[in-house]
């Protein structure tokens, strides 16, 4: 008969563990939520922050192909001075088609507010290059920044509209 009790405590052991780990693992668990909840909502947040993402994604794409949406101008750098195939400017994105048609180097810089923005390396005379700059509305001067070119005249200041 001892061995029926030993028997009946060591069931009755096993049970109050089983029961004292289920209940520690329910708290370490619970965040105040079903767990399966929990998770559910994670990946419905996850996925709802996917969608959302996605759809600003889709409708800038166009931005992301600016190169051929941007507008562009002609410049021929002549000694001391720019002829420019737009006289007026709106905010956007332009590729300036750069060729130097002088006698001497020269290059096509973008400045606003004291701080260059873009535009071309030096070029050799009969070279060209390309410079794709977005333009803010704002004042700006296109200059050219070989030697003295700019204080002899080689500068034009732009005013772009919004």
């Amino acid at each position: 008969m001892s061995h029926t009790i030993g028997s009946t405590r060591s069931r009755r052991g096993v049970a109050l563990v089983l029961a004292l780990g289920l209940g520690a693992l329910g708290a370490c668990g619970d965040d105040g939520g079903d767990p399966g909840a929990a998770a559910s909502s994670s990946s419905s947040e996850a996925s709802d922050s996917t969608s959302s993402s996605s759809a600003p994604a889709t409708s800038s794409s166009p931005a992301t192909s600016a190169p051929a949406e941007a507008e562009a101008v002609t410049v021929s750098a002549v000694d001391f001075d720019f002829e420019l195939s737009e006289d007026s400017y709106s905010a956007g994105t332009y590729t300036f088609e750069v060729t130097n048609t002088g006698a001497m180097p020269h290059n096509f810089r973008v400045e606003r507010d004291g701080q260059d923005v873009g535009g071309t390396d030096v070029l050799q005379p009969g070279q060209s290059a390309t410079a794709e700059v977005t333009l803010e509305a704002g004042d700006y001067v296109f200059y050219c920044g070989v030697g003295q070119h700019r204080a002899n005249g080689m500068e034009v200041p732009v005013t772009v509209a919004a």
